[in-house]
Order: structure tokens, then sequence, then C-alpha cells
């Protein structure tokens, strides 16, 4: 069994493809996420874990 990864998910579509919306989120600034796949934009984002083993397609 591989070691647990945690990832971010987009709360709206669920895609893997979310990031901080600037440099001085979570900084300066409260933690903000946006989502260029369904434009979601907000402080929330879903999280899981999986096998490091699934991430490489193993």
């Amino acid at each position: 069994m591989g070691k647990k990864v945690k990832l971010i998910v987009c709360p709206v579509c669920g895609s893997l493809n979310i990031r901080k919306s600037s440099p001085f989120s979570g900084w300066l600034l409260p933690d903000e996420y946006t989502c260029p796949d369904c434009g979601y934009r907000g402080p929330i984002v879903g999280e899981i874990e999986v096998d490091e083993d699934e991430i490489k397609g193993e």
C-alpha cells in the first residue's frame, strides 16, 4: 500500500484543475481558489485522499 496524498478538488465540477487565485492568497488575503474548467471562484474546496500509486497510474 502506498503513501496517502491529499488533493484539492473543485466543489462545483470536481475538477483537479483548481488553483489559488493569487500568489498572495493565504498570505496577505484569505485563501481563494479558481477553477478554469467551470469558472468557480471562492474560498471553499473539496479535499480527497488517494494512494500515491493511483496518481502514478499503477
